[in-house]
């Protein structure tokens, strides 16, 4: 009778971080996959940044799968590829060229294109990112941690800027070629990563203009440093705020609207004798 591990989870067809080690733990393991002098093991890697050998080999398949470290002979003994050892070279020199070279090393996975094409006509929810990111991987919501931490990656290391009310920016130095309109952008999602963004010599369309929010003198001012929850409420959402929204941020609000109509009418309701 065949065993089934617990906790296992289901495959996905694009590599996905551990949920077990924090970004920045990762972002700590990876570089000591890449400054390995020699071949290594997660025993190694463990005395390098303190973080346990198991957990460490959580993220070795990671590390792995983009390029940075291969397998070398001896039982899981791996050793650091050309692009890692770039990637070491420039962490050395400081830490701002490592993270850098490190975007570099990533700027043809799955996860930077699809967030670039995503963010290039401006911010989005980060819940929004989230659910692209899920659909694009095939992940189920077993795996949903795995993506966040996944997006912490993406902040980690300089290529998303966070912003008030839980969106995240493209950040303009992590300099990833950009969809020219916002309908190539949504095909590129699901693109080949080796795919162009446009064919050669197609002259791009200019995107439809977006209707501007309304002004902020439309909107109750607050004596505090945080908007609290009626005054940002109260005002009514405009036709222009929305058309502002994704399809995952539209999704996300209706889901969320429809869970609070529903606590506010077991609230208001009569009660029970």
């Amino acid at each position: 009778m065949t065993r089934t591990r617990r906790n296992t989870p289901a495959p996905t067809t694009k590599p996905l971080p551990t949920d077990r080690v924090l970004a920045h733990e990762h972002l700590a393991i990876t570089r000591a996959s890449c400054a390995a002098k020699d071949t290594f093991t997660a025993r190694d890697l463990e005395q390098a940044t303190d973080v346990p050998a198991r957990r460490c080999g959580l993220v070795i398949a990671f590390v792995r799968a983009y390029g940075l470290i291969e397998q070398a002979p001896g039982r899981s003994t791996y050793r650091p590829t050309e692009a890692g050892e770039k990637v070491a070279q420039a962490w050395d020199a400081s830490e701002e060229k490592g993270l850098r070279a490190l975007r570099e090393a990533w700027a043809k996975s799955w996860f930077t294109r699809s967030t670039s094409h995503r963010l290039a006509q401006g911010p989005a929810l980060r819940v929004g990112l989230v659910s692209k990111l899920m659909r694009l991987s095939e992940a189920d919501e077993t795996q949903h941690r795995k993506v966040e931490i996944l997006v912490d990656l993406m902040v980690s290391v300089g290529m998303l800027r966070p912003e008030d009310g839980g969106y995240l920016r493209w950040n303009e130095g992590a300099t990833i070629p950009k969809p020219r309109t916002r309908s190539r952008a949504e095909a590129a999602d699901s693109a080949p990563a080796d795919a162009p963004v446009d064919p050669p010599g197609e002259k791009a369309e200019p995107a439809a203009p977006i209707p501007h929010p309304r002004p902020p003198a439309d909107v109750p001012s607050s004596g505090t440093a945080h908007e609290d929850l009626i005054r940002l409420l109260s005002p009514p959402i405009l036709l222009a705020d929305l058309a502002r929204l994704s399809a995952e941020d539209m999704v996300a609000l209706y889901s969320h609207l429809r869970g609070l109509a529903t606590i506010l009418a077991k609230l208001r309701g009569a009660s029970v004798t």
